[in-house]
C-alpha cells in the first residue's frame, strides 16, 4: 500500500507536468521549482513523503494462521481463530492469535519476518 501511494504520488507530480508546455525558446534560467496535492473525495491535503504506519489485516492473519496449523502443522479439529487488530508489519514484532482446537483455547504466536509481512506462526500451547 505505501508503494502504491508513492507510485501514484509521484505519477501525479509527473503527469501534472505535462499540463501544458511552453511554447517558443527555452528559457534561460530554470523554472521554480512547482509543489502538487494529492486530491481525495473527502479533502485536499499535500502530498507527504512520511512514511506510512503499516499493519496486518486480522482476518488475514486469522486465515494465514488456521492453514499453517492445518496444512503445515496437520493439526486437526481447529476452529475459530481470534488475532488483534492493529498489529504492526515491523520485522521482529510479535504478538499472540487464540486458536480453539478441538474445543480447547490455545494461543500460537506470531512473529513477523520481515516488511513486507511475512511471518512465523508457532505450534500451538495452551
Amino acid at each position: 500500500m505505501v508503494r502504491t501511494t508513492l507510485v501514484l504520488a509521484c505519477a501525479a507530480l509527473v503527469l501534472s507536468g505535462c499540463d501544458s508546455a511552453p511554447t517558443g525558446p527555452a528559457p534561460s534560467t530554470p523554472p521554480p521549482p512547482t509543489t502538487s496535492t494529492a486530491t481525495t473525495s473527502s479533502s485536499t491535503a499535500p502530498a507527504s513523503l512520511t512514511p506510512v504506519r503499516r499493519v496486518f489485516d486480522a482476518a488475514h492473519v486469522q486465515d494465514g494462521v488456521r492453514r499453517v496449523l492445518t496444512e503445515s502443522y496437520l493439526i486437526a479439529g481447529v476452529g475459530d481463530v481470534s488475532c488483534p487488530a492493529g498489529e504492526d508489519v515491523v520485522a521482529g514484532h510479535i504478538f499472540e492469535c487464540t486458536v480453539d482446537i478441538a474445543g480447547e483455547k490455545e494461543k500460537v504466536t506470531i512473529t513477523v519476518r520481515d516488511a513486507a509481512g511475512g511471518y512465523e506462526v508457532s505450534q500451538p500451547e495452551p
